[in-house]
């Protein structure tokens, strides 16, 4: 009787400690996670006004590439296989982003490739020269960027950041372009003003 009591005791000492680990492994693994991870705090309406109207713009955008039946893509897979700027291809595609940079007012548009590992690479910029990002330049993944990828889908980021230059609080959002052979050539990127989210100090990266 005693060892069947004793036993009992065990058990039930080993269920409380592992269920006060499994508690403590519960909060730890909250902690850690990413304001991203839980959509539900961006769910207010001016962050979603600011995305679907950024999101509607890179959508509009990659529908005409992609209306061209791949030729876009065709031209961007060159650039990338020369390995630079440099020649038609990557000048017809420059010319079109910068216009297009003017007509929807967007802060950036540029276009990016799956660089491996942690981080995209930046093709084509359609800024004017001086304001470049180099051909290459690396960008850490994001959320948006890898389910653009995965989908097929235009995608846009729940957060905003803050530009550098003095262009004021920016919301990004991609489009996949596709080739000929009904592949993702690049994603285009855009960057759009929104000052209007500027008092959410919770949605900034």
């Amino acid at each position: 009787m005693k060892k069947v009591l004793i036993f009992i005791v065990f058990i039930l000492v080993l269920g409380l400690s592992l269920g006060l680990a499994a508690g403590c492994g519960e909060q730890a693994a909250e902690d850690d996670a990413s304001p991203v991870d839980d959509p539900e705090i961006y769910d207010f309406p001016e962050n979603n006004e600011a995305m679907d109207k950024v999101l509607a713009i890179v959508t509009e955008l990659g529908d005409r590439l992609n209306e061209a039946d791949g030729y876009y893509g065709d031209l961007h897979d060159v650039v990338v296989e020369n390995g630079n700027r440099q020649g038609p291809e990557h000048d017809e595609l420059y010319a079109l982003f910068n216009e297009w940079i003017y007509e929807v007012e967007a802060t950036y548009l540029y276009s990016f490739i799956d660089g491996g590992g942690d981080y995209n690479l930046i093709i084509v910029d359609g800024a004017e020269p001086e304001d470049m990002d180099p051909y290459g330049t690396e960008y850490e993944k994001e959320p948006w960027t890898v389910e653009a990828y995965a989908t097929g889908e235009p995608q846009v980021s729940l957060t905003t950041w803050m530009d550098d230059y003095g262009y004021g609080l920016q919301k990004s959002a991609y489009a996949p372009v596709f080739n000929s052979e009904g592949e993702i050539s690049f994603l285009l990127g855009i960057d759009y003003p929104v000052p209007e989210l500027e008092e959410f100090e919770e949605i900034m990266e």
